[in-house]
């Protein structure tokens, strides 16, 4: 059989004394860093200064009091935001970097394709433009062409040039009117 011996722990008041202020130092630096990990403008900002001006400190306040209880959540939160917003620059630094791409070297693409968009909307303008009057004379010959209809309708041979050309420029017309860049490049 084995002897079991015991030890008598006694406990003065002084180390009681000093373990209850070493607790309650420890208690307030824990408030303090709560009530100040908020950002200027939180509204639990407000508050925790407000409750300071009630009681002197936060560390006065039961363990598990709703305020405190609301701070370490805000703490919490922040922290993780904080965290989330370096991971989004580090990975966005990382893509730049595998990319072999400057902040400089991002603008100036930006900015030759801004001058590129620029150039196809001036020329798919001036191709518009020469659209339109060829449009315009192929209305004036249409009309020209119906006006002496009855006319030149006379001779057979001459009629089936007359629907020919009718055929033609409708043909045409709808092409050309098909033709025009009117989408915006994206």
């Amino acid at each position: 059989m084995s002897v079991k011996t015991t030890k008598k722990l006694e406990i003065s008041g002084g180390m009681l004394s000093a373990a209850k202020d070493a607790e309650a130092s420890l208690a307030r630096r824990d408030a303090e860093d709560l009530g100040n990990s908020l950002p200027e403008g939180h509204p639990l900002r407000e508050e925790v200064e407000r409750q300071k001006a009630m009681i002197g400190d936060l560390s006065g306040l039961p363990a598990g009091h709703p305020l405190l209880q609301a701070l370490q959540a805000a703490k919490n939160r922040f922290d993780q935001q904080q965290e989330q917003r370096a991971k989004e620059q580090n990975k966005t630094a990382e893509v730049r970097k595998a990319q072999g791409e400057s902040r400089e070297d991002a603008r100036k693409k930006a900015r030759a394709e801004e001058e590129q968009t620029k150039q196809w909307m001036e020329a798919s303008a001036r191709v518009n433009a020469g659209l339109k009057e060829a449009l315009e004379a192929i209305r004036v010959l249409y009309k020209v062409l119906a006006d002496n209809e009855e006319i030149l309708n006379i001779e057979p041979l001459s009629r089936a040039k007359v629907g020919r050309m009718k055929r033609l420029l409708y043909a045409t017309e709808r092409g050309l009117s098909d033709g025009r860049i009117v989408r915006a490049r994206a």
